[in-house]
């Protein structure tokens, strides 16, 4: 077997795996992860244990490798393979983990009907142009709407620039070159996620993407910063390790996998990890309780 195929079938992956999910669901997915990684030498040559920890998070996070469904992909990130998950995927988590009722994205074209306004009385107006020749279309803006099981909806809008300025900042831009609509949409459901109630999986989700595009986490305050030093434990994404000794471990200052810890507000510093919160030794009356 090659390397690639150790690291697939590894007994550790697999008593990870029916830890979350069951036994033909495990099957279902290792078939099409052979298949993506039989299907490109990139991937072939990552390092297996980067193999394995993507595979966990399959299970993790609660999506399918199948590329019929276009959730999630394996791909190689400088020598690693890591889980990239699409605005379909993104969706999915957010409705499966029960957080909204319903949730998708859309790109705006040159042409199309569109009209927003934003504050008391929001409203969102898309009426899409029919074109002859997909080429003919330029996207000018991109927005994402979910219905939240009390019947209230929420959407964020990104105009060109504000893409843009995702796609610069991104570690994916050959990604982005190819799929420009796809990342787009997948942009502003990542945005839209802030503004939902939130849950395990939809954070660990946005951890696992966060983790190698570089970009959508909100750099601290200064002095939060400063904080964080101090302590050794800077704002951390936690998401599925398996190791050679088969104990679980985390990106990060450790805990438990697939767990992301919350942000508190410090009176002293403003929005911090609560596990820095945790670990203060300044503590006072009007210090939230971790």
């Amino acid at each position: 077997m090659q390397p690639y195929e150790i690291a697939v079938y590894d007994d550790k992956v697999k008593s990870k795996w029916l830890e979350i999910a069951d036994e033909k669901t495990y099957a279902k997915e290792i078939v099409f992860a052979v298949q993506a990684l039989r299907g490109s030498e990139a991937l072939q040559k990552c390092d297996p244990q980067s193999i394995k920890n993507s595979i966990v998070n399959v299970a993790l996070i609660g999506v399918t490798l199948n590329p019929l469904l276009q959730q999630a992909f394996l791909v190689p990130r400088k020598g690693k393979a890591v889980l990239d998950l699409s605005y379909r995927g993104l969706c999915k988590i957010a409705i499966d983990s029960g957080s909204v009722y319903d949730i998708d994205a859309s790109a705006v074209f040159e042409g199309d009907e569109f009209y927003y306004e934003m504050g008391l009385n929001p409203v969102l107006t898309h009426r899409p142009k029919l074109f002859a020749n997909d080429k003919d279309k330029k996207v000018i803006a991109v927005y994402a709407v979910a219905t939240l099981h009390h019947n209230i909806k929420k959407f964020v809008v990104l105009d060109l620039e504000k893409i843009e300025r995702a796609r610069k900042s991104s570690q994916t831009k050959n990604v982005w070159e190819a799929h420009f609509d796809e990342m787009a949409k997948k942009t502003a459901v990542k945005l839209l996620y802030k503004m939902l109630p939130q849950t395990e999986k939809m954070s660990t989700a946005i951890s696992v993407v966060n983790e190698h595009e570089g970009f959508e986490r909100e750099p601290p305050t200064s002095n939060a910063s400063k904080l964080m030093k101090r302590f050794g434990m800077p704002i951390a994404s936690y998401v599925a390790q398996v190791d050679d000794s088969g104990t679980e471990g985390a990106s990060g200052s450790g805990g438990p996998v697939g767990a992301v810890m919350p942000e508190v507000m410090c009176p002293k510093v403003g929005l911090i990890d609560a596990n820095i919160c945790k670990t203060c030794k300044d503590k006072n009356k009007e210090c939230p309780s971790v």
